[in-house]
């Protein structure tokens, strides 16, 4: 069992070196978003494809890929029994169209009753009876689920709602590019404006003007970065998540350099 960033670290390691790891009978990836170019690497160099899952602190485990059957990249995966799940537009509290995105919800006996001593925080976290997670996401057709970002990250930039997860999505993909952290910082004109971490690959080179042109080929122009920074690794906590706000804390009062 392990995050995203420990799986990195060890393919990293590995790289020159010949070890066999076929006495390991399940490899599981979960707490952050596993690319799917790590995805395919951790299937190549030890011999199994990683099971994603997603848990959370207020109900232990929600959903994961099968042990035996199909892995997507990029899903978590299948709810667990006894886990009942619905995709919510959190205006109108009505289910979503099939394929939308929407809040995920959640409800079972394995999920919280609540918040300790903090009434007010259970009450806006709970809708007759239905856990709001704060995490936006979509179901494919064959049931399985994906994260597509959370909430309290989505950038509204001139009133349009940007999820930062699709930007990065296009960024990533680049051969120049180990990791990319998109996110939004104040901004007079538009209320918030769209900036990208980026970590090149080592030894690969890539500015900030091929970045964009890429984005501008697959994205709407409101939704690409308005500025690139360049640094050595992106902040984490020891689970391995993004730490956003150190992100953001990169671009706001810092003067940008590309």
């Amino acid at each position: 069992m392990a995050v995203p960033a420990m799986y990195i670290r060890l393919l990293q390691d590995l790289v020159g070196r010949d070890c066999k790891f076929d006495h390991i009978r399940l490899w599981t990836s979960g707490s952050a978003p596993l690319l799917e170019s790590t995805f395919e690497s951790i299937e190549r160099v030890f011999g199994r494809p990683p099971v994603e899952r997603e848990g959370m602190s207020e109900s232990g485990m929600n959903f994961t890929n099968p042990l035996k059957g199909e892995k997507k990249p990029g899903s978590i995966g299948i709810p667990l029994p006894n886990v009942e799940v619905r995709i919510v537009d959190s205006e109108t509290r009505k289910d979503v169209a099939a394929g939308g995105i929407g809040e995920i919800w959640l409800k079972g006996g394995s999920i919280t009753k609540g918040y300790w001593q903090q009434p007010e925080v259970t009450a806006d976290s709970f809708h007759e009876g239905w856990f709001k997670t704060g995490d936006l996401g979509r179901v494919d057709p064959q049931g399985y689920y994906y994260l597509t970002d959370r909430m309290k990250n989505i950038i509204i930039s001139g009133g349009e709602n940007i999820s930062p997860k699709e930007i990065e999505a296009v960024i990533n993909r680049m051969d120049a590019v180990d990791i990319a952290v998109v996110v939004g910082i104040p901004d007079e004109r538009w209320g918030e404006k769209v900036v990208a971490a980026v970590v090149p690959r080592p030894g690969a080179e890539v500015n900030s003007n091929e970045i964009i042109s890429v984005c501008r080929q697959q994205l709407h122009d409101w939704k690409c970065p308005k500025e690139i920074f360049f640094i050595k690794s992106i902040p984490r906590n020891v689970m391995g998540k993004v730490l956003v706000d150190k992100v953001r804390e990169i671009f706001v009062g810092t003067e940008l350099k590309s």
